[in-house]
């Protein structure tokens, strides 16, 4: 479990949530994230927040307690994982 949030995501203390943005080079490529990304939170029982467009995503994960810990840093990097390609485990 990380303890810490990975790079490149912005995190807020109140509501205690984290942001990252993930920028994709096509619509073909958005897709694949997300559906990635749903494989991820179905297998994971996590399921963040989305906002996307043509090609990009935005990903919120918000704390299942007061405040942002191992569990969510952990979904976190695993949500990069994928962005960058790999299965996210």
């Amino acid at each position: 479990m990380a303890e810490h949030p990975p790079a490149g995501w912005q995190v807020q203390a109140k509501p205690p949530v984290m942001t990252r943005r993930f920028e994709f080079p096509d619509y073909a490529a958005t897709r694949a994230f997300l559906e990635g990304l749903a494989k991820l939170s179905e297998k994971s029982g996590y399921y963040p927040d989305l906002n996307f467009a043509k090609t990009h995503v935005s990903v919120s994960v918000a704390a299942r307690d007061a405040a942002l810990g191992p569990d969510e840093y952990t979904f976190a990097g695993r949500v990069d994982a994928l962005a960058n390609g790999k299965a996210g485990d």
